[in-house]
Formats: structure tokens, C-alpha cells, sequence
């Protein structure tokens, strides 16, 4: 029963990783990757884990972010089918034998906790759902970092949050990922047979960053390497240059400037609509931004008037056009200043040897037919 893995890092799979991983894991590691779910013998399935998140890291911050929500959704997909054969739904269902399956949780019941049915009934009359379970806060402090869950949303009792099944679900699936994506970190360009895999999560990554541009007059195919990781989100000690610097200059001047706008140029002096900015350029950002772990805006808000004042507006909340000149358009930084400022995100490829900048690269990529720039 329950022949599956819900966590590749729990001490159960780490002592069934393979030194020589078997032909059927690679196999395996691709049909998880293309979202083809099927059983695999637990061997395998923790095989094939582990040969996604070290792809991921070889494949950069991008892979990374698309290992993310490959892993999510296998996770995710495994408990559903852990949950069925546990009974959920049905009066066979033994929440002791959930709290067993999720290795490293410690879930407990909500009467365990201390809370009397009085207090848990209450509480559901409030959020319309009664909390049935309960972990130590710490263990759900993942899925608050990861924007998931608001503490403010929470209830604590004696140490523990009070969680129904769908919430204790979510922070065990934080909590899992965030673990993997640290493994990730660590493990970045390690392991050249896993090439083709790597491959396949750098694909993927960049229709991520397509979908977040879709109808937006931009090319994201076309995107240099350090945008693209952008997009895809990165880890706390890049958020600000990423997306404050490099993605909001960029975006901005990639959808409005023609390729001869000088640097002391204005948004106000190519566009005649506010809605540019706000429909088209913020929402393509603040999804960047919420791609971060953390989330950027969650425990700095105050970067979303930091980006209008790149943009030229001021350090306003509400960009309008009459206010655009009150401070600088920031222009994109070259590309010896990103390697500088934020060398994890410049993974060169053949065409950046030919520019300066990521905007040159994207400008000649796209107005020479979105072939090579030499």
C-alpha cells in the first residue's frame, strides 16, 4: 500500500537513492517532467526524483523554478492517491495513519493540541471549516516564507497551528519543496548525464516565461539568459537587483523604447496611455516577483513604489503618466555590471558574446528575424 514517494529528501527515499541510477529512472524523470503521471516501482520513482532536482540544478535558476512546480504537482498528485487509499471521505479513514505517511510533519490532531471541540467548532464557524489537525509552528513557517499561507489567516494554540486537511496538505508540500529547491542550490552543475533532462526543465522553464508575457508585444523567446532566469523567479539575496533593476528596466524599455532611445529618455515620450505601464508592464513584473522565494512584495511591499521610481514615475504607488520625468528611467544595466552585481544570473549562451547588454541582445535578436545575433 502507498508504494510512492511524497518526499525525495526524506530519510525512507535518501537511503534508496542509487550511486548508478537504472535506464527506466531516466525514462522515468522524463514522463514526470512532461506531466505524465503513471506508477513507477518506489525505487525507481526515487531515482527519478533525484535525477530531476540534480537536471534542475544543472539547468539553472529557471529549471530550478520549473523543477519547482514539477515536483508540486507530482507531490501534490501522490497525495491524492495517498489520501484515497487511506480511507479519506470514508469512516475508515485513520488520521494516524496520515500523520505516519508524512515522514518529518509530525501532524497531530487538533484535540491533541489541547483545543477542546467548543474552541475548534468556533473557529470553523469563522473560517467555515473546523480544523481537524495540528503541527508545531515551525513546520509551517515554509509555506508562509513561500506566500502559500498568511500567519494573520492562522490560529495558534500552545505552540501548534490549527490546520484542516487541505491547509496541512499545502504546508507539508512547502515544506517538502523548499527543501528540494535548497537541494537544487547545492547541487547546480553537477552531473553531466543528466543533460537531456536538464534540457527538457530549461524548455519548460522558458514556456513559463512566455506564458507570463503572453499578448504582451514582447518576444520572450527571444530574452537573454538573464531575464529568462528572472522571470522564472529567484532566491532572496538576487530579488532586488533581479527585479527592481534588471527586469523593470528591461521590460520598460524592451515594450516601449525603439532601439535608439537615449538615457535620459521618458515613458511619457513614447506612450500616450497609462495602461501601457499598468496592464501590460507591472503585471509582467509583480509576476516575477511573486515567482521569488520568498515571494519579493511579501516582506518588502514598499519595492513596488521602488519599481514605478525606476520607471520614472517617483516614488509613488500609482504610476501616472504627467508624472513620468520626476525621476530617472532607469536604463538596463550592461552586461559586466549583472555578472558583477548578480553573477547567478548570467549563464552566458554563444549570442551574448556579441553584445554589452541584455537589451542589445534582445533588440538584435528580434529586428534581424529572431535568428542568431551575429
Amino acid at each position: 500500500m502507498l508504494a510512492q514517494v511524497l518526499n525525495p529528501l526524506s530519510q525512507r527515499a535518501l537511503r534508496l537513492v542509487s550511486d548508478a541510477p537504472p535506464r527506466e529512472a531516466y525514462s522515468a524523470a522524463a514522463e514526470i517532467i512532461a506531466g505524465r503521471w503513471q506508477r513507477f516501482s518506489i525505487r525507481v520513482q526515487v531515482d527519478a526524483l533525484h535525477l530531476i532536482m540534480r537536471a534542475a540544478g544543472l539547468a539553472g535558476e529557471s529549471g530550478i523554478r520549473a523543477a519547482e512546480e514539477v515536483l508540486r504537482r507530482y507531490i501534490e498528485r501522490s497525495l491524492q492517491e495517498a489520501l484515497g487509499e487511506l480511507g479519506w471521505g470514508r469512516s475508515s479513514f485513520d488520521p494516524e495513519l496520515l500523520a505516519g505517511l508524512l515522514e518529518g510533519f509530525e501532524l497531530i490532531r487538533a484535540e491533541d493540541a489541547g483545543v477542546g471541540g467548543a474552541e475548534l467548532r468556533k473557529i470553523g464557524s469563522v473560517t467555515g471549516e473546523t480544523p481537524e489537525f495540528a503541527v508545531h509552528w515551525r513546520l509551517v513557517m515554509p509555506a508562509v516564507r513561500r506566500g502559500r499561507m498568511k500567519l494573520t489567516s492562522l490560529f495558534l494554540r500552545r505552540g501548534y497551528v490549527l490546520l484542516s486537511l487541505e491547509q496541512a496538505m499545502s504546508c507539508y508540500t512547502e515544506l517538502v519543496l523548499e527543501r528540494c529547491v535548497e537541494f537544487m542550490r547545492d547541487t547546480r552543475g553537477e552531473g553531466s548525464d543528466v543533460e537531456e533532462l536538464a534540457g527538457m526543465l530549461r524548455r519548460l522553464g522558458e514556456r513559463h516565461v512566455a506564458a507570463a508575457v503572453e499578448g504582451k508585444s514582447l518576444k520572450p523567446e527571444l530574452f537573454p539568459p538573464c531575464v529568462k532566469a528572472t522571470l522564472a523567479g529567484v532566491g532572496s539575496g538576487l530579488r532586488n537587483y533581479a527585479i527592481t533593476v534588471l527586469l523593470t528596466s528591461f521590460i520598460s524599455y524592451a515594450r516601449i523604447a525603439p532601439r535608439n532611445a537615449g538615457r535620459d529618455a521618458r515613458i511619457a515620450d513614447f506612450v500616450d496611455d497609462i495602461r501601457v505601464v499598468t496592464q501590460e508592464i507591472l503585471p509582467v513584473i509583480y509576476q516575477a516577483a511573486e515567482r521569488c522565494s520568498p515571494p519579493l512584495f511579501q516582506d518588502q511591499p514598499a519595492e513596488r513604489m521602488n519599481i514605478n521610481y525606476h520607471l520614472g514615475f517617483g516614488l509613488t504607488a500609482e504610476p501616472r503618466l504627467e508624472d513620468s520625468g520626476k525621476s530617472p528611467w532607469y536604463f538596463v544595466p550592461n552586461c559586466e555590471k549583472v555578472r558583477r552585481e548578480a553573477p547567478a544570473l548570467c549563464r552566458m549562451d554563444r549570442d551574448c558574446r556579441e553584445v554589452k547588454n541584455p537589451l542589445s541582445y534582445y533588440f538584435r535578436k528580434r529586428y534581424s528575424g529572431g535568428g542568431d545575433v551575429r
